[in-house]
């Protein structure tokens, strides 16, 4: 793999029966549908989703937008990626991916401790993802600190 979107689903709720079942809020819909043109010079092939409710719809709302713009990316909903798990566990995984671009799209601190990991070498997270942001990472994942940030993305820089 080359490219790895990291990407945090879009604001929710803040109350639902369960954290799984928090939906996306109206910014969070908005944020999300933003976020696409980051996308579009090299649109991912596959799309990694987290089961939760929030990060299915953030994804469901990128894969349309890419869809309109003539790309169809394999979306694949992969447990191991929730807030509670360990993203150690997915650097191992990464490293046996051979298709890209991948993107995630998940929660934090998963994705803040992952961005580290994957850049630095270490679970001391520089970038706090905002919801709805993306991280554009290449290189090869050898290991921790094996890829470089390209670029950090998030709503409010592509309102300006």
């Amino acid at each position: 793999m080359s490219t790895l979107y990291i990407m945090r689903h879009g604001d929710a709720i803040s109350r639902a029966a369960t954290d799984a079942e928090r939906p996306l809020s109206d910014l969070g819909q908005g944020d999300a549908a933003s976020m696409v043109p980051c996308l579009l010079q090299r649109p991912p092939q596959t799309i990694w989703v987290s089961p939760y409710l929030r990060a299915q719809q953030t994804a469901a709302i990128v894969v349309t937008g890419l869809v309109q713009a003539g790309f169809k990316p394999k979306v694949e909903t992969v447990s191991g990626i929730t807030p509670e798990d360990n993203p150690y566990k997915l650097v191992d995984l990464l490293a046996d991916v051979t298709d890209g671009p991948l993107m995630l799209v998940s929660h934090n601190p998963f994705v803040s401790t992952l961005l580290s990991l994957l850049t630095e070498g270490h679970s001391q997270a520089r970038i706090g993802m905002v919801t709805a942001s993306i991280a554009c990472l290449d290189g090869e994942v050898n290991g921790m600190g094996t890829m470089a940030l390209q670029w950090y993305k998030t709503p409010s820089d592509q309102a300006t």
